[in-house]
């Protein structure tokens, strides 16, 4: 029997104490918002909640378990970005490519390379040069201070 090529998310924002898919799936999602996304299912091992509309990376040694994203964290450790509050030991989605809301510890300019230089899982445009393995994606248009804004995932798959 063969495997369909594209499984849909309809409600991103769910979260369970049980997996909610296959260990590295990557499902399709179609915000009335954002557009096209792709969303993976990791699982919070962070100790504590994680908030929404951060970067997350993958542990050490895993496909799934996550926790929030530390300062310039090379991409290819980044599973995602949060878009609702994971409980502490749940399972739920993150946005991995497409567009999606994300967090600024301050302004940005638009168009900016984003990379996770700041702190706490948000996104920075400062001192991209030299660590750009780290960038992450890229804002659109003008962010005025430390918000929630719309990034551009370069496919965090």
């Amino acid at each position: 029997m063969p495997v369909p090529d594209k499984v849909y998310l309809s409600t991103p924002s769910d979260t369970s104490t049980s997996a909610l898919g296959v260990t590295g799936e990557i499902r399709e999602h179609i915000d009335a918002t954002y557009g096209k996304q792709l969303y993976r299912m990791v699982k919070n091992a962070s100790g504590g909640d994680i908030a929404a509309n951060v970067a997350v990376v993958f542990a050490s040694g895993s496909d799934v378990n996550c926790a929030v994203s530390g300062a310039a964290q090379p991409a290819a450790y980044i599973a995602g970005i949060t878009q609702n509050i994971i409980p502490d030991g749940e399972y739920g989605w993150v946005c991995c490519a497409g567009s999606c809301k994300a967090t600024s510890g301050s302004g940005l300019a638009a168009n900016s390379l984003l990379s996770t230089i700041g702190a706490a899982g948000a996104l920075e445009d400062t001192a991209v040069t030299g660590i750009e393995h780290c960038i992450v994606g890229v804002n659109p248009a003008v962010v005025g201070s430390a918000t929630t804004f719309t990034v551009r995932l370069r496919n965090l798959m």
